[in-house]
C-alpha cells in the first residue's frame, strides 16, 4: 500500500519547525542528486549539501517557519506540493512570504524529496531580514 502523501508532507513540515535534522534528512532522496534551489537562485545539487545548509539554519533558535499547502498533485510514484510559507528571522519580525515547490518520489515505500525550489515573493524584504546586502 502506498504511504499517505499528506502525512509525509506534515512530517516534513514538523521536522523543519522542530529543527530536527535527522527527521529532515530521512525525508530526502536516497539518490545522489537533489536540487535545492534557495532564495538567491543558487542551486545546491546533492542531499549532503541540502543537509549542510539546513544544519546551519536549524542552529538558529529564533526563526519561525509556517508552511501551508496550496496545491498538490499525487501520482503513482511521483508527487508535487506547492507550499506558501511565512518566515520570520526573529519572532518580532514582519513575516515574508515565499513559495516552495517540493517534488517527491516514492522510494523504498516512503515519499522522499527529489527537488526543492524556493522563491521569495519580496526578495529585497527577505534579504534585509537576513542582513544580506543586495547588489
Amino acid at each position: 500500500m502506498k504511504p499517505d502523501f499528506d502525512a509525509a508532507l506534515q512530517a516534513h513540515f514538523k521536522a523543519i519547525a522542530d529543527r530536527d535534522l535527522e527527521a529532515f534528512r530521512s525525508h530526502l532522496t536516497r539518490g545522489d542528486r537533489l536540487y535545492t534551489i534557495v532564495q538567491t537562485g543558487h542551486a545546491f545539487t546533492t542531499p549532503e549539501e541540502s543537509v549542510a545548509i539546513h544544519e546551519q539554519w536549524f542552529k538558529d533558535p529564533n526563526w519561525i517557519w509556517e508552511g501551508q499547502v496550496v496545491h498538490k498533485v499525487v501520482g503513482q510514484d511521483v508527487a508535487m506540493a506547492l507550499v506558501q510559507y511565512r518566515y520570520r528571522a526573529k519572532p518580532q519580525d514582519t513575516p515574508v512570504v515565499s513559495w516552495l515547490t517540493y517534488v517527491f518520489e516514492l522510494q523504498d515505500g516512503q515519499w522522499r524529496i527529489v527537488h526543492d525550489h524556493n522563491t521569495a515573493l519580496d526578495y529585497p524584504a527577505f534579504a534585509r531580514m537576513l542582513g544580506m546586502e543586495l547588489k
